[in-house]
């Protein structure tokens, strides 16, 4: 890795990966076919050894780092991703995701906007499947935008697999919260609390469709009520974390979310409506635990105990 100044619209991605050999194959040479100059971090957290197996064909790029680590959870990969490189633009995708070309380009073009731009979320796509077995979660923004406060925060919702940052904001911030996302004890919503605690500490956050990835996680209905039930699990967190951070600036998006629950869709695809009341008790386990745990001086969860709400296992 260089130790020289990154050039402006040069990025740092971070990619974590854990058992899915087939899935991060393609993943990694889609970023790697990304015109724009970077550095990709792959963090394994894999049981075998069949992930570097299945990279070894990209050994000769010298633009790719695979590091193996033995820490389980989505946001300890990317804080030891993101901690591994010098670059000021940070992007982050997932292992199940192919990143559509110009990706990097839609996000260095939404930073360019406005400096005080931390973060930008881009749009998840779900390719063709059969809607009659399961669904693939997808998230499309309708258009450009910019939220400045805190009270807009329902206006942007985004998702972590197709996310980019400056690395000023995320220092500032102190990372993700490693109780949140994937693997931890509170599932997912590291994406919901990280654009949070931006907007708190100054920044804003930015939504595009033209910085997007190809989501190929389909879901059978059956593994899909686990999945829906770690994604409300972790919401109910993150917003019981906005309310303490933020008090009465916190009233208003969580106001929009009560309304979205109660009259209309999930803004994320799930390909149906799933059972209003199912999703609440999910949501409001997370959102207790949210509210009992201690915050550190960055407004990051302390470790949980053991039996916390959720479910550790990868969707």
């Amino acid at each position: 890795m260089s130790s020289k100044e990154p050039a402006v619209d040069s990025f740092a991605v971070i990619l974590a990966t854990r058992n899915r050999p087939d899935q991060v194959e393609r993943s990694v040479g889609a970023v790697l076919a990304s015109r724009v100059p970077l550095e990709l971090i792959v963090i394994d957290q894999s049981d075998d050894g069949l992930t570097q197996a299945a990279l070894a064909k990209f050994a000769d790029d010298p633009r790719l780092t695979l590091l193996k680590s033995a820490q389980i959870g989505l946001s300890r990969a990317r804080n030891l991703g993101w901690a591994k490189t010098t670059a000021e633009l940070l992007a982050f995708t997932d292992d199940d995701c192919e990143a559509c070309p110009g990706w990097l380009e839609g996000f260095a073009n939404a930073f360019r906007e406005d400096p005080r731009i931390g973060v930008v979320f881009g749009a998840v796509r779900a390719p063709d499947y059969d809607r009659d077995s399961g669904f693939v979660m997808a998230y499309v923004p309708e258009r450009f935008q910019v939220v400045r406060h805190i009270g807009e925060k329902a206006s942007v919702e985004g998702v972590g697999a197709c996310m980019a940052l400056r690395r000023s904001t995320l220092a500032a911030v102190g990372g993700f919260d490693e109780e949140l996302g994937v693997g931890a004890r509170l599932c997912s919503a590291e994406d919901t609390d990280i654009a949070v605690r931006a907007l708190l500490a100054g920044y804003f956050v930015c939504e595009t469709p033209d910085a997007a990835v190809w989501h190929h996680g389909f879901r059978s209905w059956s593994a899909g009520q686990r999945v829906i039930h770690g994604y409300m699990v972790g919401l109910g967190a993150a917003n019981a974390k906005m309310l303490r951070l933020g008090k009465g600036q916190a009233i208003r998006p969580i106001a929009a979310l009560a309304w979205r629950w109660l009259a209309k869709a999930p803004v994320v695809d799930l390909n149906h409506l799933p059972p209003r009341m199912r999703r609440l008790r999910s949501f409001l386990s997370g959102f207790r635990a949210g509210v009992s745990a201690a915050l550190d001086a960055k407004g990051r969860f302390v470790v949980l105990p053991e039996d916390g709400p959720g479910d550790r296992s990868a969707p």
